[in-house]
C-alpha cells in the first residue's frame, strides 16, 4: 500500500543498483557506529583524586533554598572563602516535576536518583518543608516510622528510585551515615528505614564525624523569602574559630517590615554561622560538600554546590551526568559522598562522582560571579520559552495554512513564502540569539526578541530575491544554513544550546550537553530536504560519474548526520539516532528511484535498530564514568529496570500532546496533508517523494522516543512542511518555462 510509481532516473540502468547500495549504506551506519562509540570521549577520565587522596570521612551541609545570589563576601563570609579555597559547581536539583521541594530533595540524596517526597508538593513547598524528627526504639537506635510508606510511593512514581541506597552501599563497606536534622534522617535512613546515628542538635555534628565517616547535616534553615530567624535555635556550643563579628549582618531593626531580601539575607547569615562553626570542628582529613539542595518555591532554580577539603583542588566542578563543565545535579551527591570513602557506586544510582577541572587562578569572586551567571542565564530561558512557543504556534499554523494554499493552487506569492520562510528561520534564529549574552542585559526577554527578529527579517529578505525564490533554491538555503549552524554549534562544545529556548535550561535537569531534542528535530529536518532537493546529479566531481554523486552524497550525508547526533562526544541523542537512520536511509532510498514496500521500512527499522543496539553495546563496554545516555540505558536493560524507563518516557511523550501549544501546528499540518493528498494525490517527483516520506518517519518516531513529544513533529512541521511547499511549487518568474522533462525532475 506504500507503493507509488515514479519516474527513473537516468542513472538507473541496473533495478538492483540501489539495492546495493542500501546493503553498503547499512553496513557503512554499523562500521560507523562502531567507530563513534567505540572512540574515546572527553569524559573518559579518572577522577582526579587517587587512592591517597581518599578522605577519612566526607560531610554534607545541605540548605534547601540556598542559591548563588545568596553568597556574598560581607553577609556569608564562611561560604565566600569556601567557594575559592575549594572546587564549586552549580546544580540542577531536578527530581520528580518542575521543581523540587526539600522532602523530595533528601530522599533523592538518599538514593542517588530522582525520587519523590511523601508530603504533596505545592508551589510553597509548605508541606515538604515540615519534616517530623525520626522515632527511637527501646534499645535507643533511630528509625523512620513513615518508610514503608515512602518507598510505595516512590514505586508508584515509577523512576526506579531505590531509597536507602546510599546508607546501603556505606554498610557494605563496613561505613556507616549520621544524620544530624530531619532532613539529614531522610538521607542517612537504610533501605529499611534505619539511622545509624541521629541528633537533631547540632552541637553534636563533632560526636556524630567521630562516629560515622559520612555525616548529613541539616542545619534547619531554609533560605527563602519568608524565613524566620526563630524557626530553629542557630546558637551553637562551638568555639567561636573563624567567626567575624564585623561581618555579621545587622538584625532587622523591630520597628521595620522586613523586605523579602531582608529575609533571605538574613538566613543566609545564620546559615553561615552554623557553617563557619561546622568547618573550625572538621579534621583536615575530612571533605565538605556544601549544597544548595531544593527549591522553595516555584519555579526552579540553580544552586551552589562546593566542595572543600583533603584531595580538592581549586576549580569547577563537573559530572558525567552533565558532560559540561561547572555542572552537576542532585542525584551526584550521594555518589560523590561514596567515592570520598572509597566505597563503590552501586548501580541503582544514576548519578556519578562528581570530579573536578583544576584552576588555581579561581577566585572567590569568579567563582560566584560564574554561579550567578548562569542561574541567571538559565532562568532567563526558562522565562523565554513559553512566549517563544505560543508565538511559534501561531505564526506556524498561519505559514501551514499559507503553504497550503500556495500547493493547491501550484504558484507562489511572495506574502505566502516570507510567512513559510520566517516560520522556517524562526529555530535558526533563535540558535543564533544564544550566540551573545542575551540575557546580561538589562531587558533580557526584549534582546533576545530584537536578535530573533532581526536574523528573521535579514534571511526573508535574503530569500526573496530573484534567484533564491526559484525552485528548490530557498529550502536548500535555509536547511543548509541550518545544518551548518549546529554543526559549528555541537564541534565547538554546544554552548549555544543552554542560552537558547531551543536548547535545554540547565535547571530543568533533563539536558547539559549535546543536540537537544528541538534542535535535532530542525536538524533533522534540514538533513531530509538537503538530501532530497540538492541536485546530486547535476554535480561534478573529478571523474565521478553522475550515478556515483547521488548514490555517494546523500550516504555521506546520512552518515555524517547520524554520527554527529548520535556521538557521545557530540550530540548523545539516542531517540534522535534511531529516528535518523530510519528516515534517512528511507530518505536516500527514495531519492535513489526506488519504492517504498513493507519490507524496505522493515529493512529501515531493523537497520535503525542494529545501530543502536551495536552503539549501546560499544558505550556500555566504557567505564561508568564515561557512558552517554545510551550506555547508561543498556545498564538498565541489563538490571531490569528498562521497562520503568520506557514506560516513564512514553508517558511523557504522551503527555506532551495536552500540554503544550505546539501540538496545534502538528494538527495543522495533518490536517493540511490530508487536504493536499485528496485535491492533488500523491506526489510523482521523486525528491518532493523522498522528502514528505522522510520529514514523516522523522516525526512519528521522533515523537515515540524522545519524552519531548510532540515538539519534535512540531518543530519539523515549522522547518520541513514550509520549506517542503516552497520547493514543491513553481514560482511566477519560471511558470511560463519548458515543463521539466521525467528523468530529471525540478528541484
Amino acid at each position: 500500500m506504500f507503493a507509488v510509481s515514479i519516474p527513473k532516473h537516468k542513472w538507473e540502468t541496473n533495478h538492483g543498483a540501489s539495492r546495493r547500495w542500501i546493503r553498503l549504506f547499512s553496513v557503512a551506519a554499523l562500521v560507523a557506529a562502531m567507530l563513534t562509540f567505540a572512540a574515546p570521549t572527553a569524559w573518559a577520565q579518572d577522577s582526579d583524586d587517587g587512592d591517597e587522596a581518599d578522605a577519612e570521612g566526607v560531610l554534607l551541609f545541605g540548605v534547601p533554598g540556598l542559591t548563588w545570589s545568596d553568597i556574598d563576601e560581607s553577609r556569608t563570609p564562611a561560604m565566600w572563602d569556601l567557594a575559592g579555597e575549594g572546587a564549586s559547581g552549580s546544580m540542577s536539583v531536578r527530581t520528580i516535576g518542575s521543581w523540587t521541594c526539600p522532602e523530595a530533595a533528601w530522599v533523592s540524596i538518599s538514593a542517588g536518583a530522582r525520587a519523590g517526597g511523601l508530603n504533596p508538593r505545592d508551589t510553597s513547598c509548605t508541606a515538604q518543608s515540615r519534616l517530623p524528627e525520626p522515632a527511637r526504639n527501646n534499645d535507643g537506635s533511630w528509625y523512620l516510622p513513615w518508610y514503608e510508606q515512602l518507598k510505595d510511593t516512590n514505586t508508584a512514581y515509577n523512576y526506579g528510585a531505590r531509597l536507602g541506597s546510599l546508607a546501603d552501599a556505606a554498610h557494605e563497606n563496613e561505613q556507616c551515615v549520621a544524620a544530624i536534622g530531619p532532613g539529614a534522617a531522610l538521607v542517612a535512613a537504610d533501605p529499611e528505614g534505619r539511622i545509624d546515628y541521629y541528633s537533631s542538635e547540632l552541637s553534636d555534628i563533632s560526636e556524630a564525624t567521630d562516629t560515622c565517616s559520612v555525616v548529613v547535616v541539616d542545619p534547619g534553615i531554609t533560605v527563602s523569602d519568608s524565613y524566620e530567624s526563630d524557626q530553629t535555635d542557630t546558637e551553637v556550643d562551638f568555639d567561636d574559630i573563624g567567626n567575624d563579628d564585623a561581618h555579621a549582618t545587622p538584625p532587622i531593626p523591630e520597628d521595620e517590615e522586613p523586605t523579602a531580601d531582608d529575609l533571605r539575607h538574613q538566613a543566609a547569615a545564620d546559615v553561615d554561622q552554623v557553617l563557619a562553626d561546622t568547618v573550625a570542628e572538621l579534621d583536615e582529613s575530612w571533605r565538605l560538600l556544601l549544597s544548595g539542595v531544593s527549591d522553595t518555591s516555584y519555579p526552579s532554580r540553580l544552586h551552589p554546590v562546593m566542595f572543600h577539603g583533603k584531595g580538592i583542588d581549586n576549580g569547577q566542578l563537573s559530572s558525567p551526568t552533565t558532560g559540561r563543565d561547572g555542572y552537576l545535579q542532585i542525584v551526584d551527591l550521594a555518589p560523590t559522598l561514596l567515592d570520598s570513602i572509597d566505597t563503590d557506586v552501586p548501580a541503582v544510582m544514576s548519578g556519578r562522582p562528581v570530579s573536578v577541572d583544576t584552576n588555581t587562578d579561581l577566585t572567590s569572586s569568579d567563582a560566584v560571579d560564574i554561579g550567578v551567571d548562569e542561574a541567571q542565564a538559565s532562568a532567563a530561558v526558562a522565562k523565554a520559552m513559553p512566549h517563544y512557543f505560543n508565538t511559534l504556534t501561531v505564526i506556524g499554523i498561519i505559514a501551514v495554512g499559507a503553504a497550503t494554499w500556495m500547493v493547491l493552487r501550484r504558484r507562489r506569492n511572495r506574502l505566502g513564502e516570507a510567512l513559510c520562510v520566517a516560520v522556517a528561520t524562526f529555530p535558526l534564529a533563535a540558535l543564533i540569539a544564544a550566540i551573545p549574552p542575551w540575557w546580561r542585559t538589562g531587558h533580557p526577554n526584549l534582546t533576545l526578541w530584537a536578535i530573533i527578529l532581526s536574523v528573521v527579517a535579514i534571511l526573508v529578505a535574503a530569500t526573496q530575491t530573484p534567484w533564491l525564490r526559484r525552485g528548490a533554491r530557498p529550502a536548500i538555503l535555509l536547511a543548509s544554513l541550518t545544518v551548518l549552524l549546529v554543526l559549528v554549534d555541537q564541534f565547538s562544545g554546544a554552548t549555544w544550546a543552554l542560552h537558547t529556548p531551543m536548547g535545554y535550561t540547565a535547571q530543568s535537569g533533563a539536558r547539559f550537553t549535546g543536540i537537544g531534542n528541538y534542535t535535532f528535530a530542525v536538524f533533522a529536518a534540514a538533513n531530509v530536504l538537503l538530501i532530497a532537493f540538492v541536485p546530486w546529479d547535476r554535480i561534478r566531481i573529478g571523474n565521478l560519474s553522475t550515478k556515483w554523486i547521488t548514490y555517494l552524497g546523500p550516504t555521506i550525508l546520512s552518515l555524517a548526520t547520524i554520527a554527529t547526533v548520535g556521538a557521545p562526544s557530540l550530540g548523545r541523542n539516542v531517540g534522535g539516532t534511531i529516528t535518523l537512520v530510519a528516515s534517512l536511509t528511507l530518505t536516500c532510498w527514495l531519492v535513489w528511484g526506488r519504492r517504498l514496500s513493507l519490507s524496505v521500512l522493515t529493512m529501515a527499522g531493523g537497520l535503525a535498530l542494529a545501530v543502536i543496539t551495536l552503539a549501546g553495546f560499544l558505550d556500555y563496554l566504557r567505564p561508568a564514568s564515561s557512558q552517554s545516555h545510551l550506555g547508561r540505558f543498556i545498564g538498565s536493560v541489563v538490571s531490569g529496570d528498562a521497562g520503568a524507563i520506557l514506560e516513564r518516557k512514553m508517558a511523557a511523550a504522551i503527555g506532551t500532546v495536552t500540554n503544550t501549544p505546539l501540538t496545534a501546528v502538528v494538527i495543522a499540518a495533518l490536517v493540511a496533508a490530508i487536504v493536499i493528498v485528496w485535491k492533488r494525490g500523491q506526489p510523482t517527483r521523486p525528491s518532493v517523494h523522498a522528502a514528505m516520506i522522510g520529514l514523516s518517519i522523522a516525526s512519528i518516531i521522533g515523537f515515540a522516543v524522545n519524552d519531548s513529544g510532540v515538539a519534535l513533529p512540531a518543530f519539523t512541521v515549522c522547518v520541513g512542511f514550509t520549506l517542503l511547499s516552497l520547493a514543491s511549487t513553481r514560482t511566477p518568474t519560471v511558470a511560463a518555462e519548458a515543463p521539466v522533462s521525467a528523468d530529471r525532475p525540478l528541484r
